[in-house]
């Protein structure tokens, strides 16, 4: 398996608590203070939105095992990509490759400067221009800080990470120690009583989009093993304990917005979690969520540069794209990849193109992970692998529910 190309090895190796932040990172940014907003409205139950909560989870800690069990079966590859290559023909990975950097990692992670810089207008007054500004040189400074040194920008993320889930048990314990809310908005809507089995399935898989696009970004952490202790043994408890973490958090938050909110009052509102607080502590609360929200974007926007940076470099040095890119400084960062993603996010921000890929990511990334999954289960199966630490049944189960949740999903896009 090729390696990135570089004048010396990585001289920084990231701790199992940096590949934990990364995944914390990549996967909370800003939606859980909008999501079950947009949740609601499409399945107008709080009870079945806390189900559909726990299936997304699980099902991306389902994903976390598959992908761990695809390091243990071949440990001389590294990410998404080195998979995507031994398993399949030539354009498989190529478009992985494609997609990934292009659409996939850049458009979210602009999306999330986006929030940043909206969030910023909180305290300073932005026109459009404005947020603009701002969105690039957040990604600019986060560049910067990456390029220069590792250990640093590691730091960062890990704190950042903490203060995240600091900030939204914060959140929590601000909505549910007053105990001001009740228990009885968690009934269903009026309407909802009168929908039948056909259309709550359908509803319920509709939801899961909300549900598994705050879950997205867990495989994030997987464009790093190379520079990590422990290599994908380490990456994979890390995208099983983030994915926890993150799922116990979700679900925590959810209840405590539904505790004081009204089914009526959670759809009619834009930003959720600041109509809860407001309503629980006044004034405060859209200050309040609007730092928790620059403190979960700035993390967002960080660890998603980091790990992009390091797939474009794979690529490169694959020759999937051109090798200059591959190259890494002395302190083993491939700085010429973080440079080029910088530009191609500061286009994308500047002229706003990236709102039109947006829509369409959640699905190429189940594509690819159901894909990938398939491909997996089809070699696993057929050449009898053997991995240590994982039994054989549970890896063909989990992969066969993978594969079946991902068909359905991908299914509910052309209903």
């Amino acid at each position: 398996m090729p390696n990135i190309s570089h004048s010396t090895s990585p001289q920084y190796k990231l701790s199992f608590l940096s590949c934990l932040g990364i995944v914390i990172g990549s996967v909370i940014g800003s939606g859980i203070f909008v999501v079950p907003s947009i949740m609601i409205n499409t399945l107008p139950s709080p009870v079945l939105i806390f189900i559909v909560w726990i299936v997304s989870g699980i099902v991306s800690i389902i994903g976390g095992l598959v992908v761990a069990g695809m390091g243990l079966a071949y440990p001389e590859s590294n990410d998404l990509l080195d998979y995507f290559k031994v398993l399949f023909p030539k354009w498989v990975p190529f478009s992985f490759n494609i997609i990934s950097n292009w659409i996939i990692n850049t458009c979210g992670t602009v999306a999330i400067a986006f929030m940043f810089a909206e969030y910023v207008g909180y305290f300073i007054h932005l026109n459009q221009i404005g947020i603009k500004i701002t969105a690039i040189t957040l990604v600019f400074l986060l560049t910067l800080l990456d390029t220069w040194n590792m250990k640093a920008s590691d730091r960062f993320q890990v704190i950042f990470s903490a203060l995240k889930v600091s900030a939204i048990l914060i959140l929590i314990a601000l909505l549910l120690i007053p105990n001001k809310g009740s228990m009885e908005n968690f009934s269903s809507s009026a309407d909802f009583k009168n929908w039948n089995t056909l259309k709550i399935m359908g509803a319920c898989i509709a939801a899961c989009t909300g549900a598994l696009n705050a879950f997205d970004g867990w495989y994030m952490v997987s464009y790093m093993t190379r520079e990590v202790k422990g290599g994908v043994r380490t990456v994979g408890k890390a995208i099983i304990t983030g994915l926890l973490i993150c799922m116990g958090l979700y679900l925590l938050a959810t209840f405590a917005i539904h505790y004081n909110l009204t089914t009526q009052e959670v759809g009619s509102s834009k930003l959720v979690a600041v109509t809860a607080l407001e309503k629980v502590v006044g004034a405060w609360g859209s200050i309040i969520i609007s730092i928790f929200v620059l403190i979960s974007t700035s993390s967002g926007v960080n660890s998603n540069l980091i790990a992009t940076s390091r797939l474009l470099a794979n690529s490169a040095s694959q020759k999937m794209f051109f090798p200059y890119f591959a190259k890494i400084n002395t302190k083993g960062i491939p700085s010429r990849a973080f440079w080029l993603i910088f530009v191609y996010e500061a286009i994308l921000i500047a002229t706003g193109s990236f709102e039109f890929f947006l829509d369409t990511t959640l699905f190429f990334v189940w594509l690819f992970i159901t894909t990938l999954t398939a491909g997996f289960l089809y070699v696993f199966i057929k050449k009898n692998l053997q991995l240590p630490n994982l039994p054989r049944i549970p890896m063909i189960m989990a992969c066969i529910v993978l594969i079946l949740f991902g068909l359905i999903y991908l299914g509910n896009f052309f209903l």
